[in-house]
């Protein structure tokens, strides 16, 4: 059993010969941000990656508690503000992949759920090049977006800054009058 447990470590890199994509992902009330750092795009309640590419998450929430969880492609992982954690996942094969939240989180509970898609690495980078035109995701933008709000559509914005995840998490990390009075600083 100890054998079996640590194979499957959430934070243990997958092996591949295609290296990892890292996707940011932020748990809101009550809808998903995924941050593709590298290609300087952001989505909301779609999950773009390339087929056969271990994608390398780091998460965290700046809502509620929550649990992220794409059943068909494994793993489900707790997310907490002010906390980071990982998960590595693989699809090996083309496809739409149901994606959850699996831990009740309040009245929009029902309608926190995401599109995995997985698709050929030439339709990811054309997904990010198109994605890269969209709303810039700034600090008013992300203030927007982090309201409370329910069955969100998809949307797509391009990163004005990469810092967005560590603001998120540093947002916790200081006394509550002192974020309070600073603005959101992305790096």
């Amino acid at each position: 059993m100890w054998q079996s447990a640590h194979q499957l470590d959430p934070y243990k890199p997958l092996p591949s010969v295609n290296p990892p994509l890292t996707v940011e992902v932020v748990a809101l009330d009550w809808k998903w941000l995924f941050i593709y750092p590298a290609q300087g795009v952001a989505s909301v309640n779609l999950l773009e990656i390339p087929q056969n590419v271990p994608i390398h998450f780091e998460l965290t929430a700046d809502a509620p508690m929550n649990s992220f969880w794409i059943p068909s492609l494994g793993g489900q992982i707790m997310v907490m503000p002010g906390m980071e954690t990982q998960l590595n996942l693989l699809a090996n094969k083309a496809g739409s992949y149901n994606g959850f939240s699996g831990n009740i989180s309040g009245d929009g509970f029902s309608g926190m759920a995401f599109t995995a898609k997985a698709v050929p690495q030439d339709e990811f980078d054309a997904w990010a090049a198109s994605s890269a035109s969209s709303t810039p995701l700034d600090a008013a933008a992300y203030a927007a977006l982090a309201a409370p709000s329910e069955y969100n559509p998809v949307a797509t914005y391009t990163l004005a800054d990469t810092g967005v995840f560590g603001s998120v998490i540093m947002g916790y990390m200081m006394p509550a009058d002192t974020a309070m009075s600073m603005p959101m600083q992305m790096q």
